[in-house]
């Protein structure tokens, strides 16, 4: 076994990067009556449009007994809905000359469609259909199961260094629910039952949960006709969502810790504490970040 040396100076504050705009965009936004939240960018240089929706709901609103939950849904809720048959989202998508996605993090969870403007209706269609009533079944979860697992293989356990960031979260939160991994625990997931999953789906995947965004090549008025068409008639979640109120407690300094793991060369890692979000120092360490470190052009990749 090879040593790693993880040494970890003071540990972050999940931080997933923003960026200041030089220039405003111009957009509207607006509240329906069951919750949910619209925000709408028209740009009619090309004849593309984007739609996503982003869900209140990531690692950190789970029940520590069931971690990975949101990011299993990230994968589950492409399994078809009431009027979609399993696994037709991408056929629907990519018939269209578009693509689609979704991604996970601590604090939410997103899915997008990219397609040409004349299929907009197409795209809030599909969403509605996620939102409304998704395929939870138990079918699509032994599916999925099959399909993180092979993820977290991929993606840490067999990937050097890839237990990097699981081990600083665990040295950096005690308390809070960013201390587990975004993928969670596969003992969690397999113990967890049909109606677990059930659920879950019906408390986070609301529309006063929710965040819709379009933007492109779209008229406004007409655009706020067709979300109101697919949108408007979701009803309102009825439970009280949970948010995290824990406070983590302050580190009282430097923490260093050394990890072995089977890889061939020692790697040494430093990780700092963030600003919070939405303040001045956050953007200004943001950028600092990917002027040294980001990217072929970055500071230190050119060292």
């Amino acid at each position: 076994m090879k040593q790693l040396c993880l040494t970890v100076l003071v540990l972050l504050n999940i931080a997933f990067i923003g960026y200041a705009q030089m220039n405003p965009i111009a957009f509207e936004e607006y509240d329906l009556d069951n919750g949910l939240h619209v925000i709408l960018h028209q740009d009619n240089s090309t004849p593309v449009v984007a739609v996503s929706v982003l869900y209140h709901v990531g690692s950190k609103n789970e029940n520590p007994d069931r971690t990975g939950f949101a990011h299993f849904f990230e994968h589950l809720l492409f399994e078809g809905s009431e009027n979609i048959e399993r696994g037709q989202f991408f056929k629907y998508v990519q018939g269209a000359g578009g693509t689609l996605n979704a991604n996970t993090s601590n604090d939410r969870t997103f899915y997008y469609e990219k397609l040409p403007s004349n299929q907009l209706e197409l795209g809030l269609w599909l969403e509605s259909e996620r939102m409304m009533h998704a395929k939870v079944d138990i079918t699509g979860v032994e599916t999925q199961r099959e399909v993180v697992k092979e993820e977290r293989r991929q993606r840490t356990e067999n990937q050097p260094y890839g237990t990097f960031i699981e081990q600083a979260m665990k040295r950096a939160f005690k308390v809070h629910p960013y201390r587990w991994p975004v993928i969670g625990s596969m003992e969690h997931l397999n113990a967890a039952e049909e109606q677990d999953y059930k659920d879950f789906y019906k408390l986070f995947y609301v529309p006063n949960n929710a965040t819709l965004s379009i933007a492109g090549d779209l008229d406004i008025e007409q655009t706020k006709m067709l979300v109101d068409k697919y949108f408007g008639p979701i009803r309102k979640g009825t439970q009280v969502i949970p948010r995290p109120n824990v406070v983590e407690p302050p580190l009282a300094g430097e923490i260093r810790d050394t990890i072995y793991d089977n890889v061939q060369l020692p790697g040494v890692f430093q990780v700092y504490r963030m600003p919070a979000q939405g303040t001045e120092d956050f953007y200004a360490v943001s950028m600092l970040s990917d002027l040294l470190s980001q990217g072929n052009s970055s500071r230190l990749y050119k060292a």
